[in-house]
């Protein structure tokens, strides 16, 4: 065949042709899914971690961009009808898929570089070039049966060819270049299928614009019609066939191995972060695995269990445990060795508790193990010295205080049962000075001595009122020296009323108040103790006309009948002077009253609620306060009806 530029002869001998609409729709196709191919290599060239990697990327890269578009070049040429017989140069049709591979090269070599570059117009223009020189060459190839074809190229239109080729892929490689670094996911995807159509266009532009400037010419007047002995069919498919499984199989591997490294870099990031959360742990952390070997552990464990070498995984606990007892970190297997350590391994592979282990140093460490199905050990030693200090401290404090408290009860024992004892002792001599002092006074009221006795009175009232002080401090000694005793007997509490009211009632006249009184006459008879009882009663309504001035006394009894149990109620409620919460909760406290104005205004030791509280509790019973400064006070005491040992 000859190939020359146009030389001006007619074109109306030019041969017609004309092409297969299909394989130019196929060819476009073939060509795209190359570019798509090259652009997705480009992305993983990019992120190659090695150079030879890389190099292997490109590579594939510029031989799937090649073969794409030689395949749509000849896919092209076989569409192209002549009405002439054609055959191709095996040769040379082999030696034009070098420019557009080496081109390619180039090309995936600029646009997977991470910034943009000025070299993306040489890629551009290289491309372009390859592009064309591919196409030419290709032609070149190209040549009638019995060599009776001429083909001649219009200058103009084949450098019109090339500058299409330039220009569309240096749009597609900007598309990609730009566009495509600022998305991801679906973005990015469409961003590359736009860029690969614009590549496809390019290089099929460019061959359909080149095969417009060209013009085909028999050699001969009469030519020989002859058959071509290309099968066009077979050639189509089998090339199709070859391109498409090129490209698709890069576009695959390209998607595999971006999820491969997608995974391998989640990995890492996630072994990063277990690391990071491992190490920012302030106890020793380790995990041994079904083998009782070390996997992984943090820098508080490596430092804790220094032991002098250093501790790698893949060591066996019974070597780091072994080789911290030889170093006698580890206090407890002083002396015993093999027996600890047999110990200490059998709490390993089967752990239950946590435990705590006495190192060098006084530093106390606490363990605790867990066994993970299916993984292994994990481990926590956790520094508690000086917990365990405190522990020790407090430990000692506690026992000095027991043994001060154990000091302090014998003898309180010891003053209550000496003051049980002193009971007599105390009592005689008071009341031998209240019998004189009374016999005193009717010998000076019978013999008219006047004058003595004033004197006389207020001997017998200090002695009756020194007698009823020791009597309160005895009674509180005998109680909690455990000696107070009940005395259980049936009762008749109209006659206890009775004989308690009159007792108090002068108290109560002496301050102008007015005392009523709420006793059903049916009330019945009780077992309790009639003396306690008594002093309870005495004690609640003295103190009632004591601390109360020109008011009301209410007392009243009652029957309360419970589903269990019958209690008789006693209550006690005055218009008096009251008390605050704060003196409400130690006014059964001994030797404690409202406050030190009320001891030096009213006089008294405090110890007759704490006497009257200590009886209810005896006789099974329970008193109740409600006061109120300023208002007044009730005081609530319940007996059980029956009382029994």
């Amino acid at each position: 065949m000859n190939h020359y530029f146009y030389d001006g002869r007619d074109l109306s001998l030019a041969l017609e042709a004309h092409y297969d609409a299909g394989l130019v729709a196929l060819s476009i196709a073939i060509v795209s899914l190359a570019s798509y191919a090259a652009l997705s290599v480009a992305g993983r060239i990019r992120a190659a971690d090695s150079g030879n990697k890389r190099r292997v990327w490109l590579l594939a890269g510029s031989l799937t961009m090649g073969g794409g578009v030689w395949a749509m070049h000849f896919i092209a040429m076989l569409a192209l009808k002549l009405p002439i017989a054609v055959s191709y140069d095996i040769s040379i049709t082999i030696l034009s898929t070098a420019p557009v591979i080496l081109s390619s090269y180039v090309m995936l070599e600029v646009i997977s570089r991470s910034k943009i570059s000025k070299l993306i117009i040489l890629a551009s223009v290289l491309m372009g070039f390859g592009i064309g020189a591919m196409h030419y060459i290709g032609m070149a190839a190209m040549q009638g049966i019995s060599h009776r074809l001429i083909m001649l190229f219009e200058p103009k239109l084949v450098a019109l060819s090339v500058l299409t080729a330039v220009v569309l892929s240096g749009v597609a490689l900007t598309i990609d270049f730009i566009m495509g670094r600022n998305k991801k996911g679906s973005g990015a995807i469409w961003t590359k299928i736009g860029a690969a159509m614009v590549m496809g266009f390019a290089v099929s532009g460019m061959h359909y614009s080149g095969m417009a400037a060209t013009y085909f010419f028999a050699g001969d007047t009469s030519p020989v019609w002859a058959q071509s002995s290309l099968n066009t069919a077979a050639l189509v498919f089998w090339v199709s066939f070859t391109s498409v499984l090129i490209a698709s199989l890069a576009i695959f591997i390209t998607i595999v191995d971006s999820r491969i490294q997608q995974a391998t870099i989640d990995e890492a990031v996630s072994r990063f972060r277990m690391r990071e959360a491992i190490e920012s742990i302030p106890d020793g952390f380790c995990l041994f695995d079904m083998e009782d070997r070390l996997v992984e552990c943090n820098q508080r464990y490596r430092e804790i269990m220094n032991f002098g070498v250093p501790i790698l995984p893949g060591m066996s606990f019974e070597t780091i445990m072994r080789g911290a007892a030889q170093a006698k970190m580890i206090l407890d297997a002083d002396g015993c060795e093999e027996e600890w350590l047999a110990e200490r391994m059998a709490r390993h592979r089967t752990p239950r508790e946590n435990f705590i282990e006495h190192f060098k140093g006084d530093r106390w460490m606490r363990v605790s193990e867990r066994r993970v199905w299916n993984t292994g050990t994990v481990a926590i030693r956790t520094d508690i010295t000086e917990l365990k200090q405190t522990e020790i401290e407090l430990s000692k404090a506690i026992a000095e205080a027991q043994k001060a408290r154990a000091v302090a009860e014998e003898a309180n024992s010891a003053k209550s049962a000496f003051l049980a004892n002193m009971s007599h002792e105390l009592r005689t001599p008071m009341n031998a000075i209240i019998g004189y002092s009374e016999m005193l006074l009717e010998e000076a009221k019978e013999s008219g001595q006047n004058q003595s006795i004033g004197d006389l009175l207020k001997i017998h009232s200090s002695a009756v009122h020194l007698l009823a002080i020791i009597n309160e401090i005895l009674d509180l000694s005998k109680i909690e020296a455990g000696k107070m005793e009940l005395c259980l007997e049936e009762v008749h509490l109209l006659s206890v009323i009775e004989e308690v009211t009159n007792t108090v009632r002068p108290i109560i006249d002496k301050n102008a108040n007015t005392f009523c009184i709420d006793c059903p006459e049916n009330v019945p008879a009780i077992t309790t103790d009639s003396v306690k009882l008594r002093q309870i009663l005495l004690n609640l309504l003295s103190n009632a006309g004591k601390f109360t001035h020109a008011g009301e006394i209410n007392f009243s009894v009652a029957v309360d009948a419970e589903p269990e149990n019958n209690w008789i109620v006693f209550a006690v409620r005055d218009t008096g002077i009251g008390m605050s919460q704060d003196q409400v909760g130690k006014v059964f406290a001994a030797f404690t009253q409202a406050d030190n104005s009320t001891t030096r205004k009213y006089g008294g030791t405090g110890l007759g609620l704490t006497i009257t509280k200590k009886f209810c509790e005896m006789m099974g019973g329970t008193i109740a306060i409600d006061s109120e400064p300023g208002r007044g006070s009730l005081f609530v005491v319940r007996l059980p009806l029956t009382l029994c040992y």
